[in-house]
């Protein structure tokens, strides 16, 4: 499900009033330890595979589709590193308020073959931990700077 469906859906059944979201990122590494950057449709930007839970999903849930439906990566093995919380109150192009919060997973154990879905994602590559600095970010990609230092 899209991020805009899920808001969508949801804010048919509330109205207006904003809303908690729940979503993961996924901190994933190749055995040399270079880090698996995402590059969504129509964006300039790298960042982690992410994506938002849908009703009733567990984050770990969350995390194993997530991974799989826009990478074909398959997850073996996670653990959860960290919760960010809202720094503000967020809103979709339509309009739905919510706030948002992310757990963040370091993926120890995968397999397959990395391979953007070509509907969220346009790119996926590992990068040395040495060029995360050079790249352009989005926040997630910020924050697995810290995650990796």
């Amino acid at each position: 499900m899209s991020r805009d469906g899920c808001i969508c859906d949801l804010h048919a059944l509330i109205g207006p009033r904003p809303s908690n979201l729940i979503g993961v990122a996924a901190l994933i590494t190749d055995p040399h330890g270079h880090l698996l950057l995402a590059r969504r449709v129509n964006a300039d930007r790298w960042g982690l595979i992410a994506g938002l839970s849908e009703l009733g999903e567990s984050p770990d849930a969350t995390l194993r589709r997530e991974v799989h439906e826009e990478s074909r990566l398959t997850v073996t093995d996670a653990r959860l590193i960290d919760l960010l919380g809202p720094a503000q109150l967020s809103e979709a192009p339509n309009g739905d308020q919510f706030y948002a919060y992310t757990a963040a997973y370091r993926v120890t154990g995968w397999h397959g073959t990395p391979q953007p879905d070509g509907h969220e994602l346009a790119d996926l590559r590992f990068f040395p931990r040495a060029d995360l600095p050079h790249l352009p970010l989005t926040g997630l990609g910020h924050a697995a700077l810290a995650w990796t230092a």
